[in-house]
């Protein structure tokens, strides 16, 4: 059975992995924005040479993240914890 400490050592290691693997989409998606605004500019300069229309933006949604607390999530609070680690179980209050 793994104890409190135990737990909470592997709850901030998953966090850690999940801020890496965060972080790393991240900077990837600057990269490529990045360079698809070079590539813009460069099929703009060719298209106005040839006498092409420059294409129209994409539009992108904005993603924002969220806490969900909807059908089906628990409930982050101490008495939900607690239940958990003594073994009482989340579905009754």
């Amino acid at each position: 059975m793994k104890s409190f400490k135990d737990w909470l050592a592997e709850g901030d290691s998953l966090y850690q992995q999940a801020l890496r693997e965060y972080q790393e989409l991240e900077a990837q998606i600057l990269d490529m924005e990045k360079r698809l605004a070079i590539k813009k500019d460069e099929l703009n300069q060719i298209a106005s040479v040839v006498g092409k229309q420059s294409p129209e933006p994409v539009r992108r949604g904005q993603v924002e993240l969220i806490d969900n607390h909807g059908i089906g999530s628990v409930a982050n609070t101490p008495a939900t914890i607690a239940r958990a680690l003594t073994g009482r179980g989340l579905g009754g209050r």
